[in-house]
């Protein structure tokens, strides 16, 4: 897989605050009508001061320097959501270029090698996109709502900026899945340590076939 312009399609999500940018979490670039792709709790489904930050810093071929926290942002609305999948998509109003082959679960295998590219500590200010590999731990399937859809678990463990972050086939960069969050028995606990819940820490992560993300699109 090659890691050469990924700055291009992945970001992060935002909202203004009068504090500033509050980054939520990382959305990456669809297609040419300026749609992104995010996790719906990423947004809360609430479209008050969305945007996509936009940082010069965020090359992956080269040192990306930690005291950066220079951009832009672009706003950006709820397009659609998909709750039951925990899926959202946001649009911007000027064009941008992605080629990004859109697949889903079924393209991949149980042991195959992926990769997932995001913003791991963006939710706490720290702005550096990040590339891990991982392995297909298992596919799953999910219900919600009388509705049972199809699931990746990766073994990796992840934080909570990545949720949102595109899954990509390490064989031909082919997008197969995106990062929903570390699976969390009974829903969650009820302590948080350094705000993380101790029942995510595990190496084990949930991501939805990107195959809903293009029926939406």
């Amino acid at each position: 897989m090659k890691i050469e312009g990924l700055d291009k399609v992945v970001y992060t999500v935002g909202r203004i605050t009068p504090n500033g940018i509050n980054l939520l979490g990382t959305c990456f670039l669809l297609n040419k009508a300026g749609l992104f792709a995010t996790a719906s709790h990423v947004t809360n489904n609430d479209n008050n001061n969305l945007v996509i930050f936009i940082s010069g810093n965020t090359d992956l071929t080269t040192y990306q320097d930690t005291t950066n926290n220079q951009g832009q942002t672009v706003p950006a609305s709820i397009f659609k959501v998909d709750p039951i999948r925990d899926i959202c998509i946001l649009k911007i109003d000027t064009q941008a270029v992605s080629n990004l082959q859109i697949g889903g679960t079924d393209d991949i295998k149980v042991s195959e090698n992926v990769g997932i590219v995001g913003f791991p500590h963006c939710v706490n200010g720290r702005n550096i996109l990040t590339f891990q590999s991982t392995e297909v731990g298992a596919k799953i399937l999910i219900e919600s709502s009388g509705i049972k859809s199809n699931h990746l678990v990766l073994n990796v463990q992840t934080r909570p900026g990545q949720s949102g972050s595109p899954i990509f086939r390490l064989s031909d960069s082919k997008l197969i899945g995106m990062i929903i969050g570390s699976y969390a028995p009974g829903g969650g606990g009820g302590i948080s340590l350094g705000g993380i819940d101790p029942n995510t820490l595990h190496q084990t992560t949930h991501a939805v076939s990107s195959e809903y993300i293009s029926k939406m699109i």
